[in-house]
């Protein structure tokens, strides 16, 4: 792809170039056709294009040799050597062309010199101009895929650490179930397949649709109840129209982890996770909460990357468009997340 795109700008240059010079070939005839025998004005300004191109490609060789490289001296003697070298030249091809017209060249001789070197300087400084902006540009690009290429690493990277804590604390749950010989052990093994197809091809694209996501969640809270004799106090409701609307990977999964890892299930009974998403006009908001224990302070010690994964990942590509709160009450933790989608 980044070869085709090489040669799509390589022709588009050529093409532009061809274009200047042609353009700049008929200005040339126009104004020569004022005063010059239109028989003998193809071959002048044909001949003086040759020269003037080559002054410019000339130029533009010795910016990236000397002038770029901060060699202004030698830079500046050869470019002057060049166009004066190109001087005689062009005045005598015009000069010829004013005789084999008729016309006495000798009251316009200074005006010929003079013309020879100001177009002589002028395309010497619009190669240079050309050239360094050029440059410029390349530089540029390559700095810009520099950081692309940075970025969907760093991506990449935080993507994988959410698997290894997901993974483990679902093989936590599976291996509690395996050594009490639980009936639900099989059943909870289908499920984490289900979930880790997910996470291994999805998580390869850009963009997931968000029923997709829900999907995911939604086998995630089934995984976290069957680790329980009775059902948790959690509560999922998706509102709105989810249809069509495409998200981030593993963007929202965090989030939900988040819950289960600090609430507090095994010492409250009253413990709940209560978590809404809801998309609307052309918004996604995930709000969540749960109840804690604020004497257990282990849990915030352990696990994964959590939120600061989800905002790192969000501020690298969507730096503009969404926003993430969280707000740690006495004995209640929530989460307050906004993304815009293309709803």
């Amino acid at each position: 792809m980044r070869q085709m795109i090489k040669m799509t700008d390589r022709k588009m240059t050529i093409w532009l170039h061809v274009a200047f010079w042609l353009v700049l070939g008929v200005l040339n005839l126009v104004l020569s056709n004022w005063f010059l025998d239109p028989g003998l004005n193809i071959w002048r300004p044909l001949i003086n294009h040759v020269v003037l191109a080559l002054l410019f490609y000339a130029n533009a060789w010795l910016v990236n040799l000397f002038l770029e490289k901060k060699k202004y001296v030698p830079y500046i003697a050869l470019a002057n050597v060049m166009i004066w070298v190109t001087v005689p030249c062009r005045f005598y091809i015009n000069k010829q062309s004013l005789l084999q017209s008729g016309v006495e060249p000798l009251s316009l001789e200074r005006g010929l010199l003079f013309g020879a070197v100001a177009t002589g300087y002028g395309i010497v400084m619009l190669s240079t101009i050309y050239q360094v902006l050029i440059n410029r540009y390349a530089a540029e690009r390559k700095a810009l895929a520099i950081i692309n290429r940075q970025t969907e690493a760093e991506l990449q990277f935080l993507r994988a650490q959410i698997n290894p804590h997901f993974l483990f604390n679902t093989l936590n749950n599976i291996y509690s179930l395996a050594v009490v010989r639980s009936p639900k052990t099989a059943d909870m093994v289908l499920k984490l397949s289900q979930l880790l197809r997910y996470v291994v091809y999805e998580k390869k694209g850009d963009l997931v649709p968000l029923e997709k996501e829900v999907e995911h969640i939604r086998h995630f809270i089934e995984l976290f109840q069957m680790r329980n004799e009775e059902p948790q106090d959690i509560e999922f409701t998706a509102e709105g129209e989810l249809n069509g609307v495409k998200i981030e990977p593993m963007i929202l999964i965090p989030i939900v982890e988040n819950c289960f890892k600090h609430c507090d299930f095994d010492t409250n009974p009253k413990a709940f996770v209560k978590m809404q998403l809801t998309v609307r006009e052309g918004e996604l908001t995930f709000n969540t909460a749960n109840t804690k224990n604020d004497a257990d302070q282990q849990k915030d010690r352990t696990g994964g990357v959590g939120l600061e994964n989800i905002h790192r990942r969000l501020a690298l590509q969507h730096p503009d468009d969404f926003q993430l709160e969280t707000h740690d009450e006495l004995g209640l933790f929530k989460v307050f997340f906004v993304l815009k989608v293309n709803a």
